[in-house]
């Protein structure tokens, strides 16, 4: 499917009762007019067509009448583009040029013949349609690129190809060569500081483009506005947007973002600049309401934020206080025992910091009451994790053997075991109980008439009636 150029034949016309026509010869556009110096104009669709005229076997004169008209078949076919007509064309000594003009697309993928109608131009009579039709042939120079493909029943134009990638596509280039080699084009501005650029556009109006500033290196992308730039020294900018500059949805991956081998912040919000050594960094004075807000899909009490790292805050708001410890002795703890401090151990993996061991509080003394278990801790594997990091601690159900980890609520809300011979309404300040790891009320007595509370440690208040079932009852603790 060669794209050809098209030359422009000598034809040999003969009118009723002419003689012989002259044998065609080789076809020539009429050159332009030499451009202004600094600009070039545009070819256009026309061209040339010359011919030899005799009528009666002799070379005709004067003025004619001419309507030529493209088809593409020798006989019969179907017209291509419109009838050109040109009226009182000088004819001298049976020579004729004229310029024909078919429309754009008139050329393509096919063979065209051109059918000739005469009359002499000052008759007004009937046009003699001439036979046969004349053949248009490619120029020598339209064989120097046999790479260049149309077909124009597809409205398709392919460099290096003859075939479509997809049902829409109207322009291909194919590069043919080995492996790791680039093959593609350029879009070039003749300075170098211009904006060579890639655009987009609908139904006549442009939308949208991409470019590259010469000047400054950058590559931008413009819709509406820039809205994505590559920059010269590396790096991507998103903005300005009326909503998010960023969304990442639908993800086959374990991954939304992976940030990989920094030497600097992996994140950082706001200015200035350039502050290094941290993961995600919020410069003073941040941002206008809320700096960091992670949540857990299932808000089940699990971690919205998992460090092995200390945390510094200036100012903590929180509904309770949790501290990790480990379970020490022989006894297994559960949910809602109150715990004793009874050494320190090792923390989880990756940890520089040391956790208390921990065992059921009980005893006369009721001393070193340090929280009230919430649940089982375990170091459950990670997919896709290497290391320390491999591990997280998630709750797990069941009681906690020696050895295990436990989660102990320090400060806030949360369920502890009563002992069996008491009876607690909310309100009451509740201590450790004889029974290992249980609460009880402060006993009170009177003593000369007034109303005596015994001195041994708070665990927390009451905030509720004790549950018959379950044996426990919800308390708000607040240790020493």
């Amino acid at each position: 499917m060669q794209k050809p150029l098209f030359s422009i034949l000598i034809a040999g016309l003969l009118l009723p009762g002419a003689g012989a026509s002259r044998p065609a010869a080789a076809q020539t556009m009429t050159p332009a007019a030499p451009a202004a110096e600094g600009s070039e104009a545009p070819v256009g669709t026309g061209f040339t067509y010359q011919g030899f005229l005799t009528q009666s076997g002799v070379p005709a004169g004067g003025a004619w009448d001419f309507e030529l008209a493209l088809f593409d078949a020798a006989v019969g076919g179907v017209q291509v583009g419109s009838t050109v007509t040109v009226g009182d064309l000088a004819v001298a000594a049976g020579v004729f040029s004229a310029t024909l003009d078919f429309g754009p697309g008139a050329f393509g993928i096919g063979a065209r013949w051109l059918e000739i109608r005469v009359r002499p131009g000052a008759s007004g009579g009937a046009y003699t349609t001439l036979a046969p039709r004349q053949a248009l042939t490619p120029a020598p120079i339209a064989l120097s690129m046999p790479n260049v493909y149309t077909d124009e029943a597809l409205n398709f134009v392919g460099v290096g190809r003859n075939f479509r990638i997809s049902g829409n596509e109207v322009f291909g280039v194919r590069y043919t060569g080995a492996a790791n080699q680039y093959g593609g084009m350029y879009v070039e501005t003749s300075d170098a500081a211009g904006w060579p650029f890639y655009g987009f556009a609908t139904n006549g109006s442009f939308r949208a483009w991409t470019y590259y500033d010469g000047t400054t290196g950058d590559w931008h992308l413009y819709n509406a506005g820039i809205r994505l730039t590559v920059p010269n020294e590396g790096g991507l900018r998103i903005g300005p947007s009326v909503d998010y500059s960023l969304v990442i949805e639908n993800t086959t991956g374990p991954d939304g973002i992976r940030v990989l081998d920094v030497g600097d912040d992996a994140i950082q919000i706001g200015s200035p600049p350039d502050v290094g050594n941290y993961g995600v960094y919020i410069p003073s004075p941040g941002v206008t309401t809320y700096g960091l807000w992670p949540n857990t899909e299932n808000a089940s009490g699990e971690w919205a934020l998992y460090t092995v790292d200390n945390i510094q805050a200036g100012n903590v708001l929180a509904a309770g206080t949790t501290q990790i410890a480990r379970v020490g002795g022989d006894l297994p703890l559960q949910l809602g025992d109150v715990v004793a401090a009874s050494g320190f151990d090792t923390g989880v993996p990756g940890a520089q910091d040391f956790v208390p061991r921990v065992v059921p509080a009980a005893g006369p003394d009721r001393l070193g009451a340090i929280g009230v278990v919430r649940s089982r801790m375990a170091l459950v594997p990670k997919p896709g994790k290497e290391g320390a990091d491999a591990f997280a601690l998630e709750s797990v159900p069941g009681p906690a053997g020696p050895g295990d980890f436990v989660a102990l609520t320090v400060r806030g809300v949360t369920l502890a075991r009563v002992d069996g011979a008491s009876t607690i309404e909310a309100g009451q300040r509740l201590t450790v109980a004889e029974s290992d790891g249980t609460v009880r009320p402060l006993r009170t007595r009177s003593l000369d008439g007034m109303e005596v509370t015994e001195g041994t440690p708070v665990v927390g208040v009451a905030v509720g009636a004790a549950d018959e079932d379950s044996g426990l009852v919800p308390v708000y603790v607040m240790l020493p």
